[in-house]
């Protein structure tokens, strides 16, 4: 269980911080600049969440595969990583939107280049926000088990969702050894939430009052 265990966290962490990294990014910059594309970007991020996942099951498989990606933890990760990004993106667009432009206008006259404003101004009044999108991202990513199945077979990558589905076969059914996987399961999702449920709280509740 272990090493399902170590394989859940790598793959878990890794995507989940790169994903909302790549997302923070792309939401500052629809939701403070003006260019041409700007609602190009938001429609390609809102149709995503149009999509079921499974109807591209099949493409991302034959995209994996072609990548020799197939049975690669780096394979698995690069899926978490589209999962969820539009709804990580319009979480973080809407909280930087709702920020003044003046702070900006702010860290321009005090010489700040636009990098620093972002990385020493913005992203932490926006901390709520990522802490929203870095706990949904979290959770969702630890907890699937579709494309886990899917796109790993080596029993030494397999993460926790995959093991559980191991207990279970046509004829037999290993309740206790299941139980005791999902008990182990459940300890980083709990440890995640209490480490950013103040941050997810707050952003919840600004959302609410600011809309």
């Amino acid at each position: 269980i272990l090493s399902y265990f170590a394989n859940s966290i790598i793959v878990t962490l890794g995507s989940t911080v790169f994903s909302v990294l790549v997302v923070t990014l792309a939401a500052y910059v629809c939701a403070r600049m003006e260019f041409k594309l700007k609602g190009v970007i938001t429609l390609m991020f809102a149709s995503t969440l149009f999509i079921p996942q499974y109807a591209i099951s099949f493409p991302l498989y034959r995209l994996i595969n072609n990548l020799n990606l197939y049975d690669t933890r780096m394979g698995l990760m690069f899926v978490y990583m589209g999962l969820n990004i539009a709804i990580s993106f319009f979480i973080v667009k809407s909280y930087f939107t709702s920020i003044p432009k003046e702070m900006n206008e702010a860290a321009e006259l005090d010489g700040c280049s636009y990098s620093r404003t972002f990385f020493t101004i913005m992203m932490p009044l926006a901390k709520p926000s990522i802490s929203t999108a870095l706990v949904m991202t979290f959770l969702n990513n630890w907890n699937e088990f579709y494309f886990a199945s899917l796109l790993l077979q080596s029993k030494s990558k397999m993460t926790i969702p995959a093991l559980l589905g191991q207990f279970t076969t046509a004829y037999s059914m290993n309740l206790n050894g299941m139980f005791s996987a999902i008990i182990i399961s459940i300890i980083p999702t709990i440890v995640v939430f209490c480490c950013f449920s103040e941050l997810f709280v707050k952003s919840l509740t600004d959302g609410a009052v600011k809309g």
